[in-house]
């Protein structure tokens, strides 16, 4: 892997403790994601300047959900049909930028001094269903990423990545997003990378703008600042040991009722191969939340990956993680995290299944009517099989499940409300690359 390359994948995963051995995002095959990245085709694109290359990507789907107000009973199910488009630019890759020489080998070239890649991500949801309130779930969902990479070539270097997303999600209590929401996150990082040397590492500040557009549910609107180091060394040629060190500063906009806090992170752990075809990740800590009023949090944290490559074509992966996270209608939520990952090619398929399930504390929720804690089980199965008829045009099924059981109720409008849920989403679609 070229030097750029390993600096861009510290940049992405600058958020926090990098994981050695990630394989490829999951989020991409999740249909609720309707504005990640693709990750599933991709053309030669069309170069429009020296050192740029644009690509355009179209893609259109349909299905069903079976549950469209995450309701524990008197369920809304409802057809979809979902128009995707997107475009990217950013530096000529790797592979364009290095000429083959006469022998038939490659000979490297200097990339420059900066490097992008910027993306704009637009989905259309209309909802297909003889109810006027299902219609209206429906919507424009916006992604819009830019990432780049000063001096990637040298000792110092300077990331950053910024990303908004205007998530379209009927509401439930907590999920990745319920209602129209905007989540602008932005990544700064100055990393230490010298050749001739094993240590390494970066500096990071991450902040995250949260708001909801409805103005009933602005209470839980959010800003978040967190800045921490991250020093690494590599001890063996396939071993690296990390320590990671944040605080962060959190708060509420406007009106929101979100209760500050600055919650503390310190932790290390290593990332080694056991075998050229088993890894393994580790690292654990201590955090505290700090919140200014309410509950908070003073704990262990902690997380381990196993990989293993069964085949060239095949990998799985087994992942614990017990971490606390600031909520929307809670203080936080303590989460105890089992999730397995397996990605199988089948030239020209591919398939990718991944189930997890949650054990999910939340403290200090602000509904009124409702108690202060809760606890539920979340379980969860995203599952893609797609068809790849060239690098450029793919078809593909994609599903997801999900479960959520919990011990909690709350008064609303006279009556008790379950949030419990089971929601199934089902769809198969095509994308083609320019």
């Amino acid at each position: 892997m070229s030097r750029s390359l390993t600096v861009l994948g510290l940049l992405v995963a600058a958020a926090g403790v990098a994981a050695a051995d990630d394989g490829i995002s999951v989020t991409a095959f999740d249909p609720e994601n309707a504005t990640a990245p693709s990750n599933g085709v991709e053309g030669d694109g069309v170069k429009v300047g020296e050192g740029t290359v644009i690509h355009p990507i179209f893609g259109v789907a349909t299905g069903v959900v079976s549950n469209v107000f995450y309701e524990d009973r008197a369920t809304n199910a409802a057809g979809i049909l979902r128009l995707l488009a997107e475009v990217g630019a950013g530096s000529l890759s790797t592979s364009r930028l290095t000429p083959t020489n006469a022998a038939g080998g490659s000979e490297a070239v200097d990339q420059g001094d900066f490097q992008y890649r910027a993306s704009l991500r637009l989905s259309y949801d209309l909802m297909l269903s003889g109810n006027d309130t299902v219609n209206e779930v429906g919507g424009l969902g916006v992604g819009a990423t830019i990432r780049g990479l000063v001096n990637p070539m040298g000792t110092w270097s300077f990331g950053f990545d910024e990303n908004f997303t205007r998530l379209i999600r009927a509401a439930n209590f907590e999920t990745d997003a319920d209602t129209n929401r905007d989540i602008n996150t932005l990544a700064l990082n100055l990393i230490y990378h010298p050749t001739t040397r094993s240590i390494g590492g970066y500096l990071y500040y991450n902040n995250t703008l949260d708001i909801f557009e409805r103005s009933d549910l602005e209470f839980a609107d959010r800003l978040q600042h967190r800045f921490g180091i991250h020093p690494q060394w590599r001890l063996l040629p396939q071993t690296v040991v990390f320590a990671d060190v944040s605080l962060g500063a959190y708060g509420g906009l406007g009106d929101s009722m979100k209760v500050s806090s600055y919650p503390l992170v310190a932790q290390a752990g290593f990332a080694t191969l056991f075998t050229p075809k088993t890894s393994f990740n580790l690292h654990a800590g201590y955090t505290n939340g700090f919140y200014a009023s309410g509950p908070s949090y003073s704990s262990v944290t902690a997380g381990a990956q196993l990989g293993y490559r069964y085949s060239p074509l095949g990998r799985a992966a087994l992942t614990y993680d017990l971490r606390y996270e600031d909520s929307v209608n809670a203080n936080y939520y303590r989460d105890h995290v089992v999730r397995l990952w397996l990605q199988q090619d089948f030239v020209p398929f591919s398939l990718l299944v991944q189930p997890e399930v949650h054990f999910r504390t939340y403290e200090g929720i602000t509904i009124v009517g409702g108690p202060p804690t809760r606890d539920d089980v979340i379980f969860s199965v995203i599952a893609g099989v797609h068809y790849n008829f060239r690098n450029s045009l793919a078809v593909g099924i994609d599903y997801h499940f999900t479960a959520v059981q919990t011990d909690y109720e709350y008064m609303t409008d006279g009556a008790v409300d379950d949030p419990s849920f089971v929601r199934h989403q089902l769809l198969a679609g095509l994308r083609w690359a320019l």
